[in-house]
């Protein structure tokens, strides 16, 4: 994607009764020309004489300097950075329809807009049939009017910009209806600090409310975590229109849900979002991450090699500079956007271009391999499994068959099968693969295998509304667009070593993964099929925004988060057979310790003890149980019953098709 857009989407459509203010989460605007559309978040609601603003990739700030303007109170503004969705691009005679949350038409098809007629067309008069002006000129918010009786037409402005494209854009408004009587308050907006909420934060609402012919009596905030019923706080005034209540110390690794209601003087209620509490806002509160987290970026395996690829953050190794970036073109690279990120959210970004080892690796906490042309040693293969059986985090990007950028017979595929010779245009025959599927049961095809050159959008995603990939702090993922791309095979019978493995992103239900994750040991790992995904835009090598396509930006950041957060949750769709996972009590212990599991169904279990290297020590069980709740007890020896010393250790379990693990400290 060589043009970044901007949409600004006004809402002007049914009459509503007595000024209701209208609910349009869950609408979806379409576009025919490219069959693309976007669902407005639940919860979106606009006042009488309001509108909707719909941006793709840009601040309201930015979009206000743009056309010299203010948005007032009456605007809620949207933007993809926050909300993610898939906005509809506006190249060119296009015909618009939108439809309400029951799939109902209300409004289209509009014109096939002929940009060769300005830069602009749009209509004087919202009410009105024709299509009859154009202008070189346009002007957001220009077909607002006060509520009245009358149905309001679609109004759709499209802005031709020949440098940028920054700032086309579709107005729709919303007018009500007029009435008499009392009318309901209106609550416009609803927001929480911090948006990207950790474990143990005190997470602030604020709402604007106020009424229009009278006073507020009172203003509710509900909120819950984990299901149950609701908590009500009282809001406190915060001056103007605002009010706020305070949630207390957040629990991690799950959502937050929450929705305000506010009464007038007359008795009148109006609850955000529209509909509650069967409709409430949320916000995924992650693992506490903590301060000084560090990311490394592999850059020792010739990622610069080729014309558009230079996988990096920035070219000044191993620290990007400046150090304190005031935006994503502040460091020079392809990954600038990512970096920038992790730079915001409190992480320390560092490169590497020597080859990868346990020193290297030493106090990194996620290790992001992006699209390598040079093959890995089997020291450095070593390094890396070391790494994440250690609780070491671990991101791998690749790209399709025959992608060897620096003609040395080599590309990502056969690479990360850490194979003995490349496999990009011989079939692997009786080949060892030693890397990422081999240790972390994520295989990606090579030649032969197929599905390993393949491009279009994707949209088969895990459906668990509880992952925190696909539902993280940075957006929900609904689709990953391949521009010639790889799939990976699920292998989770690899090793003995191998937790939980499993898909997030599909090429289609049953087909193998455009983006999976794997437990090894006590570390995790997430795969991922096309290196052009990650590219921004920004670097001095020229290559398209694919950064901010489709869903990637929420898909790199949730998972990026969920490598760094201080769990042991897996972002599997199903519960794993074993019900819960393998606990251990007490845990540091001295001198034994109780490892209980839960069997969901009768069958073998097995249960195992390895040191921080991997090696095998003991062996606790191999026998059949019966479903339940079971126990068993280590002293701490190994299998010839002699001590072993202090440490960090690791029981894992196999059976009913599922493996499962959990660290224990022996300390003596």
């Amino acid at each position: 994607m060589t043009r970044t857009f901007i949409f600004l989407i006004a809402l002007l459509l049914l009459a509503a009764p007595a000024f209701a203010q209208l609910d349009v989460g869950g609408w979806e605007v379409t576009q025919e020309n490219s069959t693309v559309s976007v669902v407005l978040p639940a919860g979106t609601v606009v006042q009488p004489g309001g509108y909707l603003i719909l941006c793709r990739n840009a601040t309201q700030a930015e979009f206000e300097s743009f056309y010299g303007l203010t948005l007032g109170g009456n605007v809620v503004y949207l933007s993809n950075d926050v909300d993610n969705p898939v906005v509809p691009m506006i190249n060119g005679d296009e015909i618009y329809r939108i439809f309400d949350g029951t799939s109902t038409l209300v409004h289209g098809p509009t014109p096939a807009f002929d940009q060769a007629n300005g830069r602009s067309h749009f209509r004087n008069d919202p009410e009105a049939a024709g299509w009859t002006s154009y202008s070189d000129t346009p002007s957001p918010g220009s077909g607002v009017e006060a509520p009245d009786a009358t149905i309001s037409g679609l109004v759709v402005s499209e802005v031709h910009d020949a440098t940028t494209y920054r700032y086309e854009f579709i107005e729709l408004y919303y007018d009500g209806t007029g009435g008499t009587g009392n009318q309901s308050p209106v609550i416009s907006t609803v927001a929480v600090s911090p948006t990207d909420p950790e474990a143990g934060d005190n997470v602030v609402v604020t709402a604007t409310a106020y009424d229009p012919d009278g006073v507020l009596v009172d203003v509710w905030l509900y909120h819950r975590q984990g299901g149950g019923a609701y908590t009500d706080v009282t809001m406190s005034p915060a001056g103007g229109n605002e009010w706020t209540a305070s949630i207390s110390s957040v629990t991690g690794d799950q959502f937050l849900e929450y929705y305000v209601v506010c009464e007038d003087d007359a008795g009148a209620q109006t609850s955000n979002p529209v509909g509650a509490p069967t409709s409430v806002h949320s916000v995924w509160v992650s693992a506490v991450t903590g301060p000084g987290k560090v990311v490394l970026f592999d850059h020792a395996h010739d990622q610069d090699a080729g014309s558009n690829g230079n996988w990096r953050v920035d070219d000044n190794h191993p620290n990007p500079s400046p150090t304190t970036p005031t935006s994503e073109t502040s460091w020079n690279g392809q990954l600038s956007s990512w970096g920038y990120e992790l730079f915001l959210a409190g992480h320390t970004v560092r490169s590497t271009t020597t080859a990868l080892s346990a020193s290297v690796l030493a106090g990194v906490d996620l290790l992001v391999i992006p699209e390598p042309q040079n093959p890995f040693t089997g020291s450095e293969i070593e390094a890396v499994r070391q790494f994440v059986f250690g609780g070491g985090s671990l991101f791998f990007i690749t790209d399709h068959n025959s992608s060897d950028r620096n003609s040395n017979g080599w590309d990502s595929p056969s690479i990360f099968g850490g194979y003995s010779v490349p496999h990009i245009s011989d079939a692997v025959g009786s080949d060892t693969e030693t890397f990422c599927g081999a240790l972390f049961g994520l295989h990606v095809h090579v030649k032969d295998e197929g599905l390993n050159s393949i491009s279009g959008s994707h949209t088969t995603v895990a459906t668990d509304p509880t992952n925190p990939v696909i539902h993280g702090s940075y957006g929900t993922v609904t689709e990953l667009y391949w521009h010639v791309g790889n799939v990976m095979s699920l292998w989770p019978g690899a090793n003995p070593n191998l937790t939980d493995v499993g898909g997030l992103v599909s090429r289609n239900a049953g087909e193998p993964h455009l983006m999976a994750w794997s437990r090894y040991g006590n570390g995790k790992v997430i795969g991922w099929g096309d290196s052009s995904s990650m590219a921004d835009g920004t670097g001095s090598e020229s290559h398209a925004d694919n950064w901010t396509e489709a869903s990637h930006r929420a898909a790199f950041l949730n998972g990026t988060m969920w490598l760094l957060a201080n769990d042991l949750s897996g972002v599997e769709d199903t519960p794993s057979p074993f019900g819960v996972q393998l606990e251990a009590y007490p845990n540091p212990f001295n001198p034994q310790t109780t490892v209980a599991f839960e069997l969901g169904v009768d069958g073998p279990v097995r249960l195992d003890v390895y040191d921080v290297a991997g090696r095998h020590v003991r062996q606790l069980l191999d026998e059949s149980r019966a479903a339940g709740r079971h126990e068993v007890s280590w002293d701490g020896s190994d299998g010839q019953g002699r001590g072993l010393p202090s440490g960090v250790y690791f029981v894992t379990s196999r059976g009913a098709g599922a493996v499962n693990v959990t660290k224990v400290v022996l300390a003596k």
